[in-house]
């Protein structure tokens, strides 16, 4: 399965970078609750959540591991959702530029 690995620089702190991402985590499962299903994620660290989740038929799965200046995002995308790519990419580089004011 390809993946999709994004380093999303930032001026925060690990911790608070941690903390922005969990409360947008919440936000996201509140937002999305009719078009994501089956989602499950886990803190394996107390900075690096693994999550899986299926949305308009695709099933996802993958990290987000909070460092100091910088996010790292490791998503495997299935075949059939390499033709969106770009725009998935874009659209986590934004979310993420919200969620850690840069």
């Amino acid at each position: 399965m390809p993946k999709l690995d994004i380093t999303f620089p930032h001026n925060l702190d690990q911790n608070e970078a941690t903390k922005r991402l969990q409360v947008k985590e919440a936000e996201i499962k509140e937002k999305h609750i009719y078009t994501v299903t089956d989602l499950q994620e886990t803190w394996t660290t107390p900075n690096t959540m693994e999550f899986s989740f299926k949305i308009y038929g695709f099933s996802l799965n993958g990290s987000v591991q909070s460092l100091d200046k910088a996010v790292n995002i490791s998503l495997d995308l299935p075949f059939a959702a390499m033709l969106l790519r770009g725009t998935i990419e874009s659209e986590i580089k934004k979310e993420l530029a919200q969620i850690l004011n840069c």
